[in-house]
């Protein structure tokens, strides 16, 4: 999904495996990317941004300024 220049995917992280695997693909996109949920918005290379938004958000999105989608298909729903 594009919104406002930006592409935004749902994903979901159901382990803390997830989470670490998760945040390793983040850190190696060479642009910005964040853990979304409505106004919300956490550092999606942060392993303790990623875990509190596993815990506290019931949805997650990633965003980011380039289509990120290839990174991140093994948690996108």
């Amino acid at each position: 999904m594009i919104c406002n220049n930006k592409y935004m995917y749902k994903v979901e992280l159901v382990t803390s495996a997830d989470v670490l695997e998760f945040v390793r693909i983040a850190t190696k996109c060479s642009y910005p990317v964040w853990v979304v949920n409505g106004s919300r918005r956490l550092n999606a290379k942060s392993i303790l941004g990623v875990t509190m938004a596993r815990i506290s958000w019931d949805e997650i999105y990633v965003e980011a300024e380039f289509n990120c989608y290839f990174e991140f298909e093994k948690f996108i729903r």
